[in-house]
């Protein structure tokens, strides 16, 4: 190991020396065009060593035994430690639990107006802040259309292409095999817990609807699950560590997934994603019986938690605004409805939400 000193703050840390080498940012070793690395670990000597190490200020030059060249900056250096990174992620404040009053007090947050989208990258850039922080924004302003839907929404992420399609249009008539497509109440779920990647975003547009009924309601898992730990402490700890399997099928499909309810980082523990679908939960063999009772009581729990009318928003969705929402983190349902009711739709992967999060300085 390699005892380095931070000039500036005196702090030491010691560094693999493979490590090091590893991570060195010359032209030779890093593709400046595509930020890609030039060469295999195999290229590097497994025992490669410093043979002579000198500071420069903030710079750091090592003469290599495989007789490369490296110039490091400490700050880079430092700044690339798991220390590091457990804190960036803890202390992280970009995320707003809430609840319905929380939400109601700050909903001039999460609306925008698509002209002004359209206009400015900096409305662009205060829609994904808003929805990284409270996990749901409304795009106002839209032509009650599917292609409209989608101009909008491509203003800001490409869509994610599934067997529902890219954009999807769906009523009662039964397309696929899912309660969605009826008349049905539907209960506070996240969608996809049968792919092995849910969906990261959701959208969801009424078209038009000419009866009564189906008012929308979205409720914050993460607000949720803070509650759970908080009360529950034993049947959070369950809710992450049991595998639940979420399953769909219709001809031609046939989608199964296992994961946790309540998925965490595995460095801080701190929330990552909320998998919760009742009506998509396959058969459920993944623990003995013996843990059954255990599992069904901290389900419960967490179910009461989000049916409570304090965490639910309920709201009527109404021609013209669209709503987006973190499907990991959000969860949807609706009211029973009567009448014709036509909704546009489509999904956004999680990797492209937070690539455009990053592009846009919002997370690291």
């Amino acid at each position: 190991m390699l005892l380095l000193k931070h000039p500036k703050t005196s702090q030491l840390i010691e560094i693999n020396e493979f490590w090091l080498r590893d991570h060195c940012r010359c032209g030779e070793c890093l593709n400046f065009e595509t930020n890609q690395r030039r060469y295999d670990v195999l290229d590097i000597p497994a025992d490669v060593m410093p043979l002579d190490v000198k500071y420069e200020g903030l710079n750091l030059q090592v003469h290599w035994s495989d007789a490369h060249q490296s110039n490091y900056d400490l700050d880079f250096i430092f700044n690339s430690q798991l220390e590091r990174l457990i804190d960036r992620r803890s202390k992280s404040t970009n995320l707003t639990p809430w609840n319905r009053s929380i939400i109601l007090q700050n909903e001039r947050h999460i609306r925008f107006p698509l002209p002004q989208l359209v206009s400015s990258d900096n409305e662009v850039r205060s829609l994904v802040e808003s929805l990284v922080r409270y996990g749901i924004v409304f795009i106002d302003d839209v032509a009650p259309t599917a292609n409209m839907t989608e101009l909008a929404l491509r203003r800001v992420f490409p869509l994610m292409k599934t067997f529902f399609g890219e954009m999807w249009t769906f009523s009662d008539n039964p397309d696929h095999a899912d309660t969605a497509y009826t008349k049905l109440y539907l209960g506070s779920h996240t969608d996809n817990t049968y792919f092995c990647d849910a969906a990261g975003l959701q959208a969801l547009h009424c078209i038009e609807h000419s009866g009564s009924g189906g008012e929308n309601f979205f409720v914050d898992g993460l607000h949720v699950v803070h509650e759970l730990k908080r009360r529950y402490p034993a049947a959070y700890d369950v809710l992450c560590r049991v595998q639940v399997p979420g399953e769909y099928i219709e001809k031609g499909e046939h989608h199964y997934h296992t994961a946790p309810i309540i998925q965490v980082d595995p460095l801080t523990q701190e929330f990552v994603q909320l998998r919760l679908n009742v009506y998509d939960r396959a058969v459920f063999n993944t623990i003995p019986q013996s843990e059954m009772a255990e599992f069904y009581d901290s389900l419960r729990q967490l179910l009461l938690i989000v049916r409570d009318n304090q965490q639910q928003w309920a709201l009527k969705l109404l021609p013209g605004s669209i709503v987006l929402f973190d499907n990991w983190r959000v969860l949807h349902g609706r009211e029973a409805y009567t009448g014709s009711r036509t909704m546009s739709g489509s999904y956004v992967q999680r990797t492209d939400f937070l690539s455009k999060a990053r592009v846009l300085g919002i997370i690291d």
